[in-house]
């Protein structure tokens, strides 16, 4: 009888450790198919931190790349306005986004040439007696503006004007309109084509 219980004893030890041997395999394999799992996903993470680093740096380089785009394209223009004695025109370079009427009287609204209500309605380059010529028709704001003017106010803002776009247009004469009619002031007409201002 003892022997039995020994055997069986034994034989229940074997199976418990034996069992215990095949959990411990299990536990194992179950351990290493986990830590590959999160191997996977650490290297999924890290590829995606790594993507997204790349992307920042991509966008950054594309946002320089339009920046220094943005500047190539710009213009540089003289922009004239009289002196403060109102004796002579001084030139200064300034940048514009591009050659435009509009981008033109920004910045002569900027220097203080002209209202911040004055418009372009209309500005055509054409050649006029084998002359390069450009027509500029402005808003009715314009008329009154100049007209409010004295004498050299008028001559200053109007030279200001013909000069700035001769030069950006590469222009010998412009002609300005008032909504299609001949500029009129208290002191002047204006119904043909103009030359550079001195």
């Amino acid at each position: 009888m003892k022997k039995k219980m020994v055997v069986v004893l034994l034989t229940g030890v074997l199976l418990a450790i034996s069992a215990c041997s095949n959990s411990a395999k299990a536990d194992t394999s179950q351990s290493d198919g986990q830590n590959t799992k999160q191997s996977e996903v650490d290297k999924n993470k890290n590829e995606q931190t790594e993507d997204n680093n790349k992307n920042e740096v991509t966008d950054e380089v594309d946002k320089e790349n339009n920046q220094m785009d943005q500047e190539n394209n710009s213009i540089e223009i003289k922009v004239y306005v009289c002196n403060d004695d109102a004796t002579a025109f001084v030139s200064e370079s300034v940048k514009i986004d591009e050659l435009t009427p509009e981008n033109i009287v920004q910045v002569l609204i900027e220097k203080s040439v002209l209202s911040s209500d004055v418009q372009v309605l209309k500005c055509d380059k054409q050649t006029v007696d084998g002359v390069e010529s450009l027509e500029i028709d402005f808003n009715e704001a314009f008329g009154a503006y100049v007209c409010s003017m004295g004498t050299t106010g008028e001559y200053y803002t109007i030279g200001s004007i013909v000069n700035t776009f001769l030069d950006a247009y590469g222009c010998e004469k412009v002609k300005i309109t008032v909504e299609g009619n001949t500029l009129e002031t208290g002191h002047a007409e204006y119904p043909g084509y103009m030359n550079r201002f001195e």
